[in-house]
């Protein structure tokens, strides 16, 4: 799975930062690391940085909506996807912007992004799913867990 990323200050628009209150989500490695965005699955409003349209947009990350018609999750497992499960909601591939991940505690780098779909509800309010599939090897003994996001251009 796949609790957090991060994704460089530099890549985000100001207007974006702006808009998204994203200045509360800054981190910083070290003094000399680049800043970083927060993105936590737990934040009170969870977000995810998207390419969706031919722009980058901050949506939400899943749904935690009862009344909404999509899905309460997170996640969304590529079997499930492709079994049809979900075909109702006609979701639509998007590429989650990452620098690095967080699973359990570990973080690990993230080389081009990450896989998604997207979800409009009944009133038409967009949710992004992070993709999810069978762990590596490396990634359960990395983290300990059996499902890794999908990775764009990678396989860790």
């Amino acid at each position: 799975m796949c609790t957090a990323i991060t994704l460089a200050w530099r890549e985000i628009p100001r207007k974006l930062i702006r808009r998204f209150q994203l200045e509360e989500r800054v981190i910083q490695r070290s003094e000399t690391a680049d800043k970083e965005i927060l993105f936590l699955q737990r934040h009170r409003q969870p977000l995810l940085p998207v390419f969706y349209q031919g722009e980058l947009q901050i949506l939400p990350w899943g749904n935690r909506q009862r009344n909404s018609s999509a899905p309460l999750a997170w996640w969304c497992d590529v079997a499930t996807l492709q079994s049809g499960a979900w075909a109702q909601y006609h979701p639509e591939p998007v590429e989650i912007l990452a620098n690095f991940g967080l699973e359990r505690g570990v973080w690990f780098l993230i080389r081009e992004g990450l896989q998604g779909v997207l979800i409009h509800d009944q009133r038409e309010q967009p949710s992004v799913y992070l993709l999810l599939q069978p762990a590596s090897h490396y990634y359960q003994v990395m983290t300990g867990y059996h499902r890794e996001p999908v990775f764009l251009g990678e396989q860790i």
